[in-house]
This record gives structure tokens, C-alpha cells and sequence, in this order.
């Protein structure tokens, strides 16, 4: 067990997780900025999105498979396979000659690199007992909050000074020496006896999330809810997740155990993650566009504008979880963490169309603070409810239900945001326009005539519709608040052996 490591191996599997971690998280943002030239290179614009897709896709979905097989199989082969397929889907990935080549690469990065988010945060609740999981899941944060903020300035350098093909092969050394390090540090798991395994559960189960996933993607796309791909993905969803559902409840080793749901804390952390995933995605995808239209700055200021947001999620993280290991206490983190993060949505949603930098910037830190306390304390006080043997499915079943919350919120955020868009902008166009449109064109066609006085009113459009949809993402935020009143407090234990079984 790896509660047992010491010296140097304790310190080298650390060292193994904090790469892993900034690796994968990294990945998911350095693409980004290399999509233009991606485009142009490979042809394939109606794929475009299918890039981010294809990865969010396949890192959903392995995530509750990964962490329950590693309950049963141990650690060692789940992370190992994991850096595995993320290395050679990086490959395969700057070898792309096509579009369809790169998609299908980027969904097996995404295989490796949802096992490698899964197994990190399991990992560290095996490393540690539960009162010191706080302050290593804080550090943790702060990676993933640093890599945020480094991905897409270090794809815009990579691009442009070397190739769009390098951002993928320039994860390779820290893959491979992550590789060296987990196969070294960690140890063989040897079961005390052959699970028995129903591959039915995880084969239903994945047709279940993929429909679902597909689903709340094709709405974003359309910006409907009733075309005939969303209705069919919804309905592929709901046909086989009653059958997994079925089919996992006859069986020995269960993917979403019964008791999960009989878990006060489990329930309303995943309840309470979902809402702010959900919320929280306004500000991830349309405070960008806010920056650059609306307060017209350039698409390399506005990455510099969102960086007192990111560090201020690093710092709140790291004295969160500190905290929480002192004080072995978590819900007063959740819940003050969540009241400050909703009020900065708040702020958000109520920017003026005059609004200055330093309001915007104002704003994303409150918002940014808040998601730093809180979000730590889920994982802690999930991890805190059962035993060791149940690590795995309870840490990687509440990423999932996280992972499902941020599709829905882009695609619900996307829908609110560009429907309301498109209906402002169509007063800007001539008599017999189409009373629907696409706010790109209408950017695209005034941003080529300076002059052009209907500009000031694309402006005035842009600022109304984006901070409607964050004052929406408060609304869910505040859900999110409310949720977390019920949330049990429970001691966080100093030790693994006085770890309570699950009810």
C-alpha cells in the first residue's frame, strides 16, 4: 500500500504526481491558441471544435472506469497506462496530416489524460491520511490553476517560433520522466482475491456518458435543445444508463456503488460541484470576448488581464488547504469560499458597458479567491468518508459528475449567451435580415469598417448579453452555495486505520 512509502520513493512518486499534474492540465489549454494555425495547416474548419471535444469526450468517460479498476487492480498499471496513451497520443498528434487523424488522436491523449487526473487526487488519498490531504490537494490546485494560466501563452510561443506540431511533442520529456518515476515509486498492488468484474456495467455505462457528452455538445453547436442529434444523444443516454443502472446493481463489484447515495457527503458535494461547474463556466469562456470587445483590448492583453484571476486561485488554494489539515475541519472553507466566489459573479453580472479594467479585473479576483478556498475542501471531504479499498470510486465517480457539470455549462452558458447575442445584433443589420444571427458574422463584417457608428452599439450588445450570462452563472453559484449548507462536517482523520466504513 502506498501509505507505506518512505524516503526517497515517497518523495519521488510526489515529484511524479506534481509533473503528471501540471502535464495533463497544461494540455488542456495549450492547444488552444494553436487552433488558428492548426486549421490552416490541416484544412478542416467544420472539425474545429472537435479538437477540444474529442479530449473532453474520452477524459470524461474513463475517469469512474479508471478509479474503480485501480480500487480492484491497484494504482501502478492505471497511472502507468495513463502516461502511456497520453504520450502517445501527443505523438500521434503533431504527426497528424489531417483533421480526422488529429481528432482521433486527441481522444486517446484524452484516454491517458483522464487517467492521469483520476489517479493523481487518488493517489495523494493514499499517500496521506485524510487530515493532510488539505494542504496537498490545495498545491494541487495551484498546479492545475498555473498550468491554466501557462498553457495558452506557451502555445502561442511554440506556434509561432517553432511549429503548431511541437505543442504536442513538447509534453514528452516530462511524460517520460514521469513514466521513470511512477514505474520506480510505486509499488505492485497484490489483491486479496480476483475481483469479479461485470463488463457490462462499464460498456453501459460508457455508451451512457458518450450520448450524454454528445448531447450537450450538439446543443452548444446548434444552440437548441430540440434538434434531432441532441433529442438522439439524450435518448441513447437515458436507454442505457437505466440499463447500467440495471445491470450494476446485480453486480459483485459495482462501478457506482449503492451507497454511494446514502452518502450525506458524497450526494451534496457532487450535487453542490455540478452547480458551480456549471456557473463557473460563464466566466471560462466568455470573459475573453468581454476583454477584447467590450473593453477592446488585444487577444495577448486580455491573457495578461486574466492572470491576477489565476494566481489568486493558486494563493487561496494553498492557504485553504493548509488550513484544513490545521483545523481538520472543511465546511466552513466550502461555504465561505463559495459566498465570496458568487458574489464576484455577482460583480461580473452587473458590469457596465463603460466598465474599466481594473472593474473587470476587480471582479475576477473576488471570483477567483472564493473558487480557490472552496474547491479543495470537495475532494478532502469526499475522500474522508470511506476506506482505503473505496479511494478510487468515490474520488473518481465526484470528477465525474464535475466533468459532466462543465459540458452542461458550456453548453447551457454557450445556448443563453450567443441566442440573446444573435437577437441584439440582428437590430444592426439592414431591413430584411434574417431576425437570427450569427453573432461572428456581424463581428467579423463591422470590425472591417472602423468608422462604422453601429460599432459602438456591437459593443453595447456584446456587454449586455456576456454579463447576463454571468449573472446566470451566479444564480447556479448561488445554488451551489445553498447546497453546501447541508453539507456534513465531519473531523478529517488523523489516521487511515480509524477511517469510518461507508453506511
Amino acid at each position: 500500500m502506498l501509505r507505506v512509502l518512505k524516503g526517497d520513493k515517497r518523495k519521488l512518486l510526489l515529484v511524479a504526481l506534481l509533473i503528471t499534474m501540471l502535464t495533463a492540465a497544461v494540455n488542456q489549454t495549450v492547444v488552444a491558441t494553436a487552433m488558428p494555425r492548426i486549421v490552416a495547416d490541416l484544412g478542416g474548419l467544420d472539425f474545429y471544435s472537435w479538437l477540444a471535444t474529442a479530449y473532453i469526450l474520452t477524459s470524461s468517460v474513463v475517469v469512474p472506469l479508471a478509479g474503480k479498476f485501480s480500487d480492484l487492480w491497484g494504482r501502478r498499471p492505471f497511472f502507468l497506462a495513463g502516461v502511456t496513451l497520453f504520450l502517445l497520443g501527443s505523438w500521434a498528434s503533431g504527426l497528424a496530416h489531417s483533421m480526422h487523424w488529429l481528432i482521433t488522436a486527441r481522444a486517446v491523449q484524452g484516454l491517458g489524460g483522464g487517467m492521469l487526473m483520476a489517479m493523481n487526487t487518488i493517489t495523494i488519498g493514499d499517500l496521506f491520511p485524510p487530515a493532510q490531504r488539505g494542504r496537498w490537494q490545495g498545491i494541487m490546485m495551484s498546479v492545475f490553476a498555473l498550468a491554466t494560466l501557462l498553457g495558452p501563452t506557451l502555445g502561442g510561443w511554440i506556434t509561432d517560433h517553432w511549429s503548431w506540431r511541437w505543442v504536442f511533442y513538447v509534453s514528452t520529456p516530462f511524460g517520460f520522466l514521469s513514466l521513470v518515476l511512477l514505474f520506480y515509486a510505486l509499488p505492485p498492488y497484490r489483491a486479496a482475491h480476483k475481483p469479479r468484474v461485470n463488463y457490462w456495467s462499464p460498456a453501459l455505462l460508457t455508451v451512457s456518458l458518450v450520448g450524454l457528452l454528445l448531447a450537450l455538445t450538439f446543443a452548444q453547436q446548434d444552440l437548441s435543445w430540440t434538434t434531432h442529434r441532441v433529442l438522439s444523444g439524450f435518448a441513447v443516454a437515458g436507454v442505457s444508463g437505466i440499463l447500467f443502472a440495471l445491470a450494476d446493481s446485480r453486480a459483485e463489484e459495482p462501478l457506482l456503488p449503492p451507497w454511494l447515495w446514502r452518502n450525506n457527503i458524497f450526494v451534496v458535494s457532487t450535487i453542490t460541484l455540478f452547480l458551480v461547474t456549471l456557473g463557473m463556466f460563464a466566466i471560462t469562456l466568455y470573459l475573453p470576448m468581454y476583454l477584447q470587445i467590450v473593453t477592446g483590448v488585444s487577444a495577448t492583453y486580455s491573457g495578461t488581464l486574466l492572470t491576477p484571476m489565476m494566481l489568486s486561485v493558486m494563493i487561496a488554494a494553498v492557504v485553504s488547504g493548509q488550513l484544513i489539515s490545521r483545523l481538520r475541519h472543511y465546511k466552513i472553507f466550502a461555504v465561505s469560499g463559495l459566498a465570496v466566489a458568487t458574489a464576484g459573479m455577482f460583480y461580473l453580472g452587473r458590469l457596465p458597458v463603460d466598465a474599466t479594467h481594473a472593474m473587470v479585473v476587480a471582479g475576477m479576483i473576488i471570483s477567483g479567491t472564493g473558487m480557490g478556498i472552496a474547491m479543495p475542501t470537495f475532494t478532502v471531504a469526499v475522500q474522508n468518508t470511506v476506506r482505503r479499498t473505496e479511494l478510487g470510486t468515490v474520488t473518481a465517480a465526484s470528477q465525474l459528475f464535475r466533468s459532466i457539470g462543465g459540458v452542461f455549462g458550456s453548453a447551457l452558458t454557450g445556448n443563453i449567451v450567443l441566442t440573446d447575442l444573435s437577437h441584439r445584433l440582428a437590430g444592426l443589420l439592414p431591413p430584411g435580415a434574417p431576425a437570427k444571427v450569427d453573432p461572428g458574422q456581424v463581428l467579423g463584417r463591422l470590425m472591417q469598417m472602423p468608422g462604422d457608428p453601429r460599432l459602438s452599439l456591437l459593443k453595447h450588445a456584446f456587454s449586455l448579453s456576456i454579463t447576463h450570462g454571468f449573472f446566470i452563472g451566479a444564480i447556479l453559484l448561488t445554488g451551489g452555495l445553498m447546497a453546501s449548507l447541508f453539507l456534513e462536517d465531519r473531523e478529517l482523520k488523523a489516521r487511515w486505520d480509524d477511517q469510518p466504513v461507508p453506511e
